[in-house]
């Protein structure tokens, strides 16, 4: 039994219908439920807000087992330096009895040393509503929106679902299935990955000055798609030519 179950023995026996005590299930489930984050499909930038939502989805309908869940704890890692977590939305997502940061107070894990966590990992909890389970098709559905502030300027930052974390005491991103109490049904774990456009595009070598080394780059690549097409236009021009001769200098995003 995942050491996680101590938070949702409560949850799980109030959100299934006719069960009078939770006895863990051994059953192996023929279905599976993923979890993934999805997230900006465009480059982010500094100081913006952004959200990363939380989907669950079904692998494969087999039975009746792995398709629903009754509860969800989910373990968040990202870099506190370069996103910071100001809170969650449940906006757009299906109805829950509960979606939140367990508050450091009844976080026995220790995950959560602050609402909401600020060091770089974080542990989430969504709850059925009493006596429903909830059903998760093909397509998936969405169960909560992450919301971040970029802090500063990178190239990529990445937030993952982390399958196990130990802090004060052991902890796992784990999927309880809505039709057999207490059953593990957890899938794969995917996180997302959010990128920046550079603040000096002109900046080609990215050692934060437009200079000779980076006109050798354009130069190089005239005619031809890359980095050197500044302005996306689909090749190397003139034009990249003029953007950069404007920038000439110290880059002025840096």
């Amino acid at each position: 039994m995942r050491s996680a179950t101590k938070h949702v023995l409560g949850c799980v026996v109030s959100a299934a219908l006719g069960v009078g005590g939770l006895a863990v299930s051994t059953a192996q489930a023929d279905s599976q439920i993923n979890l993934s984050l999805v997230g900006p499909t465009t480059p982010v930038a500094v100081n913006q807000t952004i959200d990363i939502k939380l989907r669950a989805t079904q692998e494969q309908i087999a039975n009746l087992v792995g398709t629903s869940f009754v509860a969800i704890d989910c373990i968040l890692q990202w870099n506190p330096k370069q996103l910071q977590l100001v809170g969650l939305t449940t906006a757009g997502s299906v109805p829950l009895l509960s979606s939140y940061f367990p508050t450091p107070a009844n976080d026995y894990t220790g995950i959560n040393e602050s609402s909401p966590p600020a060091d770089g990992t974080a542990l989430y909890y969504a709850l059925a509503p009493l006596g429903q389970s909830v059903q998760v098709p093909l397509t998936g559905v969405q169960v909560v929106t992450f919301r971040f502030r970029v802090r500063t300027a990178f190239s990529s930052s990445t937030v993952s679902i982390l399958p196990t974390l130990t802090v004060l005491n052991p902890a796992d991103t784990v999927v309880y299935d809505g039709t057999v109490p207490g059953l593990d049904v957890t899938g794969t774990l995917a996180g997302v990955t959010v990128t920046q456009a550079p603040a000096c595009p002109a900046d080609l070598d990215r050692n934060s000055v437009v200079n000779s080394a980076d006109l050798a780059i354009l130069l190089n690549s005239w005619g031809f798609s890359g980095p050197a097409d500044i302005n996306g236009s689909g090749a190397v021009d003139a034009s990249d030519l003029a953007i950069m001769l404007g920038a000439w200098g110290t880059c002025s995003g840096t």
